[in-house]
């Protein structure tokens, strides 16, 4: 079963998917760009599931990890985007979802991940929230179940989009990133510090990160 919500008000919409709200827009046209890329870094090797992350907070990865989603459904895939920062969750939020049921649920072993998935309003776009908050985050993503819920979404879906937490501060992140054919890290022009991107870039190769390349976020979108 998957559960059926709309998305948000049009308000946080206009904020946080312009891609979605103007199709034909620049924003749209530079993530479209993001998405064909990524095949081309790739070196043909077909890209099914992609990590998300930054260095710190409030660099607006979840924000151009949804526009990426919604520019890779829009060309037809199906895309399943996967919340999985448990600290500071806000695919929710954006989608016009609940938090929970979602990840940590399955994880839990409380339901399977058929029941924690959520329509959205975007067409052939579907989201997993966070779900509940829990403790022990990075053994629930370190674990086998996790393994099995990327071996059902990459069966399912076309495009596999995860929304991690920052690299630096939490070891959540490092925990996925094998189990990602992919990772994009995100830098914030004026706030990434040049140091925390190569302190970055090092903890995601240490955990053996296939990193396929770098966003520049000059602004917020």
């Amino acid at each position: 079963m998957v559960r059926e919500r709309k998305i948000a008000a049009k308000s946080f919409v206009n904020r946080s998917l312009l891609s979605y709200v103007n199709p034909h827009g620049s924003v749209a046209e530079q993530f479209r760009t993001i998405r064909n890329n990524i095949q081309y870094a790739s070196k043909g090797r077909k890209i099914r599931s992609l990590l998300v992350t930054s260095p710190n907070e409030g660099e607006g990865k979840s924000t151009a990890t949804v526009n990426l989603a919604v520019c890779t459904a829009q060309r037809g895939d199906r895309v399943l985007m996967i919340d999985a920062n448990f600290r500071n969750p806000i695919l929710h939020q954006i989608f016009g979802v609940q938090t929970s049921p979602g990840l940590s649920n399955v994880l839990g072993q409380q339901l399977d991940v058929r029941e924690a998935i959520y329509n959205t309003e975007v067409e052939s776009l579907d989201i997993l929230p966070s779900g509940q908050r829990f403790f022990n985050t990075t053994e629930l993503l370190d674990s086998q179940i996790m393994a099995d819920v990327m071996e059902y979404a990459v069966s399912h879906y076309d495009m596999v989009l995860l929304d991690c937490p920052p690299v630096l501060g939490t070891p959540d992140t490092n925990a996925l990133v094998n189990k990602c054919d992919g990772v994009i890290l995100l830098l914030k022009s004026g706030k990434t510090q040049e140091g925390q991107a190569k302190e970055a870039k090092r903890s995601l190769l240490f955990a053996k990160a296939n990193i396929l390349g770098v966003i520049l976020n000059k602004k917020s979108v």
